[in-house]
């Protein structure tokens, strides 16, 4: 009986082992890290009546509570104490959703923001047009949501990124608006005619692939915000960014150190595209010691860039390659054109799809700046996220995060309850498919005729 009382208060970090194929339980290198960090007293409750508590969460909480001392974990039941979770939000909260607390603020998690479904475009198609209910792909958010919240009620100070309006920006879709507020990253819109200066709590600022082209006083502010140690994140593409018809942006990237290889970038590699040759899957520039692809949660992850025009270095030294094509690619000059093929005036050999640049700064804001270039709309887009399996989305939350000083990516530990989409290679796609179609099958076929024949003899 004492070794069983003594067992039973051993955490279940020692005691049990995490079976779960999608590996529910266990606590991720991201959390471990957070946690590592934690030295003030968190309280964290479990809105339910005792012994009802939801299996996933008790027990994922429990593995929590065994790394570090400071954090207590507690059920409290609403219905005995009315007024408990008036205290700390104003919102409804469901059976099971958790209060997280410290000495600086709290943040309450609803039981449906821990187990979430999402749903994809046919599936709300066949809803809204046949009225065929949607299976959606279930997601436990457990690990995400409690690390997230734990990251929240201990910083002492939160960042935030503004997103430029006023040039046909393209908006930020649902999906990444959570991922950004997920790493503790608070957004706002912001319009430069309409402002002296730059906000002082501007940790970095997105201009999403804009269609027009900025002002010459806007174009002064940014460079101005450089200079004082800001941030910024351009995106553009080929279909709408051009030096020619934005020259007020590109003597921003200018300023960094960067050029734009106008047209649309092309691949010959099979292992550098999939589907279409403007569909690039670009090398990741694993070796820099510095920048977002060092936060990545896989540097394995493919990534998507379709659309893309070239982006080159304007001979500055601090200009880091993130994405770049194979030597094998050319940017196709003429977009009016009915063909991708290479023509005479087309630019062939290596161009970047997203660099970097990073330098010193005169401490305004910070001590140094932090700009980076995608020059694909796909890095942003929740539709070519998903061919990719969140590798897209990895990189763009690993780029906020850099310029949040954030040195961990938190949006990555949600845990989809699916397997993964799998990227495909037009290499590979040459290699497999006559083996699929052809060889396994005439193989099969010709054993069979084999045997057939064989006790056909007998």
């Amino acid at each position: 009986i004492l070794l069983n009382l003594f067992v039973s208060e051993i955490p279940s970090t020692y005691t049990k082992y995490d079976l779960s194929s999608l590996q529910l339980y266990s606590i991720s290198e991201e959390t471990e890290k957070i946690l590592a960090g934690v030295d003030e007293d968190i309280n964290i409750y479990i809105l339910t009546q005792r012994g009802y508590e939801s299996a996933n969460t008790a027990e994922l909480l429990d593995r929590y509570e065994a790394l570090n001392s400071h954090i207590t974990v507690s059920t409290v039941d609403p219905i005995a104490n009315p007024n408990f979770v008036a205290n700390y939000t104003e919102k409804s909260l469901s059976d099971n959703s958790v209060i997280v607390e410290s000495a600086k603020r709290s943040t309450a998690i609803d039981y449906n923001e821990i187990y979430t479904r999402q749903y994809s475009e046919e599936e709300l198609y066949y809803y809204y047009y046949y009225g065929q209910m949607p299976t959606g792909t279930p997601y436990f958010n457990g690990e995400l949501m409690f690390t997230t919240a734990i990251d929240y009620v201990t910083r002492d100070d939160l960042p935030t990124m503004y997103r430029l309006t006023g040039h046909g920006e393209t908006a930020l879709g649902a999906s990444y608006l959570e991922y950004i507020s997920s790493e503790n990253v608070a957004t706002a819109e912001i319009s430069l005619l309409t402002v002296d200066a730059i906000p002082a709590n501007c940790t970095s600022i997105l201009i999403n692939n804009p269609t027009s082209d900025l002002s010459v006083p806007e174009a002064d502010m940014l460079k101005s915000y450089l200079d004082e140690g800001g941030n910024i994140i351009l995106v553009t593409g080929a279909g709408t960014y051009s030096e020619a018809a934005m020259p007020n942006l590109a003597g921003l990237t200018a300023y960094m150190g960067m050029e734009s290889v106008d047209g649309i970038v092309v691949e010959t590699n099979r292992n550098n595209y999939m589907g279409y040759p403007h569909y690039l899957l670009p090398n990741i520039n694993t070796t820099a010691a510095d920048g977002p692809v060092t936060l990545m949660s896989s540097q394995d992850h493919r990534l998507l860039m379709n659309a893309a025009h070239g982006i080159i270095s304007g001979g500055s030294a601090n200009v880091i390659p993130l994405l770049a094509t194979s030597a094998d690619a050319y940017v196709k000059v003429d977009l009016t054109s009915d063909t991708l093929d290479k023509a005479d005036e087309d630019i062939s050999g290596m161009v970047y799809v997203g660099a970097a640049a990073s330098g010193a700064a005169d401490g305004t804001r910070s001590d140094s700046y932090k700009f980076v270039w995608y020059s694909s709309p796909a890095i942003s887009d929740e539709n070519a996220d998903m061919y990719v399996s969140g590798g897209n989305s990895d990189l763009f939350i690993s780029t906020v995060n850099w310029m949040s000083a954030n040195k961990t990516n938190l949006s990555i530990i949600a845990k989809q309850m699916q397997v993964e989409a799998l990227t495909v290679t037009e290499a590979d796609v040459a290699l497999w498919a006559p083996v699929i179609i052809f060889i396994i099958p005439i193989a099969f076929l010709v054993w069979g005729f084999v045997i057939w024949f064989k006790r056909r003899k007998k």
